[in-house]
């Protein structure tokens, strides 16, 4: 599983442990089945300040749609461990849908003689 963090601030040595922290543990029991993983943190206001550090994680999931989640706080501590928990419940209910319903373009498609 391949991790690639972009921010829009320099993020610090205990922010990025945070991220991989989090991440490792929301998706580790998937790590044979999940693709990249690309996480982007923003602070949407910059000096501004409020409510906006923007996590925003996406998992390439191979023979489904990416799945993509975010969490929005003044934190961005806060910010990371939400969009993690939801990931852990988004990337597991792709995963068990892509066991329940095979994609169909797993298979060769058919040609039709005109």
């Amino acid at each position: 599983m391949q991790v690639t963090v972009r921010s829009n601030v320099a993020l610090s040595d205990a922010l990025a442990t945070h991220i991989e922290n989090k991440l490792g543990l929301a998706l580790n029991r998937f790590r044979e089945r999940i693709g990249a993983v690309t996480v982007r943190f923003i602070d949407v206001n910059g000096p501004r300040g409020g409510v906006d550090k923007r996590c925003r994680v996406m998992v390439e999931i191979p023979g489904h749609k990416s799945v993509v989640v975010e969490a929005i706080d003044a934190d961005g501590y806060v910010a990371i461990t939400r969009a993690a928990s939801r990931l852990d419940e988004q990337v597991s209910r792709a995963i068990a849908r892509l066991r329940e319903h095979p994609r169909a373009s797993t298979h060769s498609p058919r040609r039709h003689a005109a």
